[in-house]
């Protein structure tokens, strides 16, 4: 199935109102923490931003050097085939990142982490992402790292505060997905 822009628009908007909402109301009713002092709090904004910026820089720069090894072929392939299928524009890069960066944290790290762990919290990240597979054992490493990536996100969040996990997270999908669309090119037949 080619992805479809406008589906994948929808999805964005989604993750970032919906699993944001989700998170708030985890925070609210679950945690009985006041979601607006969760979400704004920790250390000075400038601190969590340059925090952020950093972390997601380096984790990208090691993700990238992990898939170019010969070992992940078939997964760089795999997202080099979507992102071409795809062909987003740099400014959908930007949308998509934002959307996840900040959607996808508020869910995981502010809502459930302080539930189940951030080691738990990560794995079940990964995991419903689809990237732990046993009948593919690269994408499964892959996984495990971007469970330690996860995890780094999760101690972002409880010790510099919610902006710098998703500055980390949007800084590492905008690289990634750059990556695979301006540097790779799918194989021909």
């Amino acid at each position: 199935m080619v992805p479809d822009k406008k589906r994948l628009q929808y999805f964005s908007w989604l993750t970032l109102l919906g699993m944001s909402a989700i998170g708030i109301l985890l925070i609210n009713y679950l945690q009985h923490a006041d979601a607006k002092q969760v979400l704004l709090g920790g250390k000075p904004y400038f601190e969590q931003l340059l925090t952020g910026l950093s972390f997601g820089t380096i984790s990208a720069a090691l993700a990238i050097l992990l898939i170019r090894g010969k070992r992940f072929k078939p997964v760089r392939h795999r997202f080099e085939t979507l992102m071409h299928e795809l062909n987003p524009s740099f400014f959908n890069i930007l949308f998509y990142s934002f959307c996840a960066g900040v959607g996808e944290e508020v869910l995981f790290r502010a809502g459930i982490q302080p539930l189940i762990g951030i080691w738990p919290a990560s794995v079940l990240f990964v995991l419903l992402h689809g990237y732990i597979n046993p009948s593919n054992i690269s994408l499964s490493i892959y996984g495990l790292f971007l469970v330690i990536i996860c995890s780094g996100f999760g101690y972002l969040f409880r010790f510099f505060g919610p902006t710098s996990n998703c500055v980390a997270h949007f800084v590492y999908d905008v690289a990634m997905f750059s990556f695979l669309k301006y540097k790779y090119r799918p194989a021909t037949a």
